[in-house]
């Protein structure tokens, strides 16, 4: 009877628990299908920024400017947090079961912030000298705006911070909209207001500082508004056993988010020393047409990121390689349709965009990294599977690799083929670094990504880019990018559907076609 009972008690605790882990989840996705919204609002703010509002009230060497100095505080920024933005989130659960605990544990964490932005302050002054010397041949104008560089460090390493706390409360909606939106809606107030006159390039260089300054104190004041920022005078529950773990955890994430830090901004740092802000304007201009074709990855991360974890903690290996295939086919479909579309209306863009003839330079920057942004949607999820596994210690030093190979293979290629060169680096490391992590999960888990529906479609791709390109050309360039773009989707969805290519497209499309019969 006894024994009944306990059956009875486990089963209720395991399904009241699953209940809760659903309803987790349903607010996780909730959440994320809302922020995709903003996310999408905001890169169309971007896009405009970057190909109409910058090209025509600013000169190539402005835009690279405004675009290197943010690129080298988020460089500098994940080394001065000394990871312990990360550690918020991997200690706040088992804290705030304690009184105090979480308001402990975030007072300990901004003294932490505080102490590696000193830290970090205090390298670039002792090397400033060099550092400026580095620039001084190519991008003198940049070391004219050191302090700039400076305080940024110090304003996105708080923001990275509260914006990690934000997240324990599922509260990302806010977040999205302060960082996707107004930032990018300040930026564009700014650059109106220096195209009036009525402030010089000076002053609109400085007011970055106000900009980023306000998302911080935005974000901060959104999070108190919601009752949850707490501090304490008291740091006895940090005690040396906790802070041993904390500080182990934090030199492994450091290293992690330094490396992707490194990945993500180092091309702009080297084509502006190497070339020169110009250079370094017309490549940072380019390489967002190439960022808008892995937006869905962001949203469908946000979604499968939580499956994931939750499929890994219950051990369902068949939940894990479904959700794996998935994503790769669902984000190579969505990825290869924006590249294509991209790449046949390239000419197009350039002749609607003011100055267009100057960035003709950067055709093949969005070849490449176009080509390596629709790799990574092919790859999948593989970074969420292994750092939510026990092996979360590879991602690190896969990171760590690409890292290296990014710096290395840029100081080859950019003297030789410039800004060109750079994006190729980065396509090549990019493509070694998903290689070696599918091949990790191929060995450790048995699966991977690939079926021959993702081979079906590369060549439906191929042939779709062969006929986009051959479309006859029409003299205005307006009109004929309206007319080959729906000529590609048209084409490429039918492929798409007729080959069964995703069930789970096919699936919506009979849906909303019931519906409209119904």
């Amino acid at each position: 009877m006894h024994k009944n009972i306990n059956t009875k008690l486990r089963f209720i605790s395991y399904h009241c628990g699953e209940s809760k882990l659903k309803n987790r989840l349903g607010v996780v996705i909730k959440q994320s299908s809302i922020s995709a919204f903003f996310t999408y609002l905001g890169a169309g703010i971007g896009f405009v920024n970057t190909i109409v509002l910058f090209p025509l009230f600013l000169s190539t060497e402005q835009i690279g400017l405004l675009r290197v100095i943010p690129s080298t505080a988020f460089l500098i920024t994940s080394f001065a947090q000394l990871g312990i933005g990360q550690a918020l989130l991997k200690f706040a659960p088992e804290l705030k079961k304690k009184p105090e605990g979480l308001a402990q544990l975030i007072t300990f964490c901004v003294i932490i912030v505080l102490l590696g932005f000193l830290i970090a302050s205090g390298l670039l002054y002792v090397f400033e000298t060099p550092i400026k010397a580095y620039f001084s041949t190519n991008s003198e104008l940049l070391s004219d705006y050191f302090l700039v560089v400076t305080v940024l460090i110090l304003i996105l390493s708080l923001h990275n911070l509260f914006e990690t706390y934000g997240r324990l409360f599922l509260k990302t909606i806010a977040q999205n909209i302060i960082k996707e939106i107004v930032l990018r809606l300040m930026l564009s107030i700014s650059v109106a207001l220096y195209y009036l006159q009525l402030i010089t390039f000076h002053q609109l260089v400085y007011s970055l500082i106000l900009m980023y300054g306000l998302m911080l104190l935005m974000l901060i004041g959104y999070i108190f508004g919601m009752g949850e920022l707490k501090f304490s005078t008291k740091l006895d529950l940090i005690n040396k056993p906790l802070l041993k773990r904390i500080g182990m955890y934090s030199m492994f994430v450091m290293i992690g988010t330094g490396s992707t830090n490194i990945v993500l901004n180092i091309d702009q740092v080297m084509i502006s020393s190497a070339l020169g802000l110009s250079a370094n304007g017309i490549y940072s201009t380019v390489f967002y047409f190439a960022v808008m074709i892995e937006l869905s990855r962001r949203v469908i991360a946000q979604i499968t990121t939580p499956l994931v974890s939750d499929s890994l903690e219950n051990e369902d290996w068949p939940a894990i390689e479904k959700i794996y295939k998935q994503t790769s086919i669902n984000q190579m479909v969505v990825g290869g349709l924006f590249f294509i579309g991209l790449i046949c209306n390239l000419d197009n863009i350039f002749a609607l965009m003011a100055n267009g003839d100057e960035f003709r330079a950067g055709r093949y920057v969005v070849y490449f990294i176009g080509l390596s942004k629709v790799m990574e949607m092919a790859f999948a999820n593989s970074s969420a599977i292994i750092s939510m596994s026990s092996y979360y210690k590879f991602n690190v030093i896969t990171i760590a690799i690409l890292a290296i190979l990014m710096i290395g293979l840029n100081l080859i290629l950019i003297p030789a083929y410039g800004i060109s060169g750079a994006a190729f680096a980065s396509f090549a490391a990019l493509f070694i670094f998903s290689l070696m992590k599918m091949i990790f999960i191929k060995i450790k888990f048995g699966f991977s990504p690939f079926t021959w529906k993702n081979g079906s479609l590369l060549l439906i791709g191929c042939v779709v880019l062969i006929l986009g390109l051959n479309v006859p050309t029409l003299d205005n360039s307006l009109l004929d990018l309206i007319i080959r773009s729906s000529a590609i989707g048209l084409v490429y969805c039918t492929a798409i559907y007729l080959f069964k290519i995703s069930a789970e497209i096919n699936g919506g499309l009979q849906h909303l076609l019931k519906k409209r019969k119904g």
